[in-house]
């Protein structure tokens, strides 16, 4: 029969693993994914707005590895036993040659149940879809309806910008609010606890994101958090205290409980910390790659940052060390040349440092949309998404 390689998780790393492995003769592939579709998360933040199509960003995954003649069984990850190659799940039992682990990360509300129960994550299109609605029901209408009411977006990162400029969008072009009414009221607030937002970006990259929020109507307060909720409002740290509020959390993520059940060698955020060819520490043939994994580069003082880029490179080659393991071949190690970075804001603005330049305005946003097209998984997400931006959703 063969050896045989289990994937689990299909998103941007494990569909990668799997184009990989499928080019293999003499082996066979199974993909293990309690979701039916995958999900381009990189566009959630567009769907909130209607930028881009809900529809665009869901990619079945039972029809993709039938293309490819990869076994596909959906269900949920319970427990990883590296010693004995195996993965239990709620659909039972499987077992192969080598694993590798592509499961992604989930939301972390560091351990506030308070915040778990009353918050939205933005790491689903099932999530996107419930900001949209919490918002045009808070907000919809204009800013009459915007005494003691807020949008709250928790994390000052890439994401917790991308996610307040779309509900900004969503406000302007479906909640009847006119930009300058946008600006005077403020409706959405962003939070950052610590006392800088955009940590990772460059000094110029943070003041220019900085100014553009806030010129949409951000209303940006950093050393501030989300200190208590409550009957649908919420108290922030800084004293103010709403009545009523759609609240997102996009304060961090983390990999889920099956990685933690690993028992392997974790990064400072839990990621698991792999060797340079990708394997997990003490984990016999099992390989990781994607957000659940944090390997470090040579000369660097931490992990990769998450990005779509470095979960592609690590699904394939992940994907040939997984075969060279079976094979008794030596392994190759994980290299990925770091293209930059973009942080898209709505309308059409973004900033970044694309092979090491700093770059600002439309032509990063272009940037950016020209590669999510790319990384899509099929000719008609590549043109829909392109129809979408370039018609401001018209196109869905």
């Amino acid at each position: 029969m063969g050896a045989k390689v289990i994937v689990l998780g299909g998103g941007f790393a494990g569909l990668a693993a799997v184009g990989e492995l499928a080019r293999a003769r003499g082996v066979r592939v199974q993909l293990i994914d309690r979701r039916a579709c995958s999900t381009f998360l990189p566009l959630l933040p567009d769907a909130i707005s209607g930028r881009v199509g809900a529809a665009r960003l869901l990619h079945p995954l039972r029809e993709h590895c039938a293309r490819l003649g990869v076994e596909f069984t959906r269900a949920a990850v319970h427990r990883i036993v590296p010693e004995h190659g195996c993965v239990e799940t709620d659909a039972g039992t499987f077992s192969g040659d080598s694993l590798i682990v592509c499961l992604g990360c989930e939301t972390n509300f560091f351990g506030d149940r308070a915040a778990a129960a009353h918050a939205v994550g933005l790491k689903s299109l099932d999530e996107a879809m419930r900001i949209r609605d919490g918002a045009l029901k808070l907000l919809g209408g204009g800013p009459e309806r915007a005494a003691g009411r807020r949008v709250v977006v928790v994390g000052g990162g890439y994401t917790g910008f991308e996610a307040a400029s779309h509900v900004l969008r969503l406000l302007r072009v479906q909640g009847g609010w006119r930009p300058e009414a946008l600006r005077e009221v403020r409706p959405v607030v962003l939070v950052e606890k610590g006392d800088q937002v955009l940590g990772n970006c460059s000094d110029r990259v943070r003041q220019w994101s900085v100014e553009v929020v806030r010129g949409f109507g951000v209303d940006l307060r950093a050393g501030c958090s989300a200190e208590s909720f409550a009957d649908g409002g919420v108290t922030l740290s800084d004293g103010t205290a709403l009545e009523e509020a759609c609240v997102i959390w996009t304060a961090g993520v983390a990999p889920g409980g099956p990685c933690a059940g690993l028992g392997a060698p974790t990064t400072p955020g839990r990621r698991l910390a792999v060797d340079e060819f990708l394997r997990v520490p003490g984990a016999p043939g099992v390989f990781a790659a994607g957000d659940v994994a944090g390997p470090v580069p040579s000369g660097a003082a931490g992990p990769l940052r998450m990005a779509a880029q470095f979960s592609l490179a690590g699904g394939r080659c992940a994907a040939r060390n997984a075969l060279r393991s079976i094979k008794g071949e030596p392994l190759v190690a994980f290299r990925a040349p770091d293209l930059g970075y973009v942080v898209p804001l709505a309308p059409g603005a973004a900033a970044g440092v694309v092979l090491g330049r700093e770059v600002y305005g439309r032509l990063p946003s272009a940037l950016h949309y020209l590669m999510c097209a790319f990384r899509s998984w099929s000719w008609q997400d590549r043109a829909g998404v392109l129809l979408d931006v370039l018609t401001g959703g018209k196109g869905a």
